[in-house]
């Protein structure tokens, strides 16, 4: 029955992830640990079938990638990534999972009470602010697109630039997170390589879905969307924990 739960809330973040380009952590994350794994297994889970399906979106999208900016924001999340690796095991989840829904939500309330009309430009040094608390929130938490998202949303980026953009951005993070997860002694999968390869197809199909409708939503409801998106899932981590 856990398996069955787990793999439809990755069917659903996979959905919402290939619609806004970072929401599949945001909305996993919370949903996976009422399924009753714990949070080690759901960041696992979640590093690796957010950076499988982005490889798709990655490549669909890549006419609209902003390669410079990805760069930037990899290469800044590898030392926060690190920070996050090496830390994890001070800190108690129950206190991640709080410091991570305040950011998450902090990060959303910054977005919606911003002037409609008002642009920050992503800056090289903005760019780099966010990847490296996107790295420290990937091996902490898996919650690493929020920085990110928030970053591109508040530069009005065009939608499926913001989407692919995060997808190369995940690409690199994800696969840097795990890496370094594992030579910090913190991957266990023990036990969950069978039941993985049922969420990550889970999640590829989700995020097939999802990818549909990149493009085809208004973009007024497109950043409504994101934005409620952080907010409701900071909400549900905090009140979770």
């Amino acid at each position: 029955m856990t398996l069955v739960l787990a793999a439809l809330a990755v069917a659903f973040a996979g959905l919402i992830g290939g619609l806004t380009g970072f929401g599949a952590s945001l909305v996993g994350t919370p949903l996976l640990l009422l399924t009753g794994l714990p949070l080690p297994q759901v960041v696992l889970i979640n590093l690796i079938v957010t950076m499988t399906t982005r490889f798709a979106v990655l490549h669909r999208e890549r006419r609209h990638v902003v390669w410079r900016r990805v760069a930037v924001l990899g290469a800044a999340s590898l030392p926060g990534a690190a920070a996050g690796a090496l830390t994890l095991h001070w800190l108690p989840p129950h206190g991640l999972r709080i410091l991570a829904g305040a950011v998450v939500i902090l990060s959303g309330l910054r977005l919606l009470l911003r002037p409609a009309d008002r642009v920050h430009e992503a800056t090289p040094r903005r760019q780099a602010v966010a990847g490296l608390l996107g790295g420290y929130l990937s091996t902490t938490t898996s919650l690493n697109g929020a920085p990110p998202a928030v970053l591109l949303a508040a530069a009005k980026v065009p939608p499926r630039t913001f989407v692919a953009d995060l997808a190369g951005y995940f690409v690199v993070t994800n696969a840097l997170s795990l890496l370094l997860l594992a030579a910090a002694g913190q991957v266990s999968a023990e036990g969950l390589w069978p039941q993985l390869l049922v969420l990550l197809a889970a999640g590829a199909v989700g995020n097939a879905i999802g990818g549909r409708l990149v493009g085809r939503v208004p973009r007024k409801l497109f950043e409504r969307a994101v934005v409620g998106l952080i907010v409701v899932s900071g909400v549900v981590t905090v009140v979770g924990a």
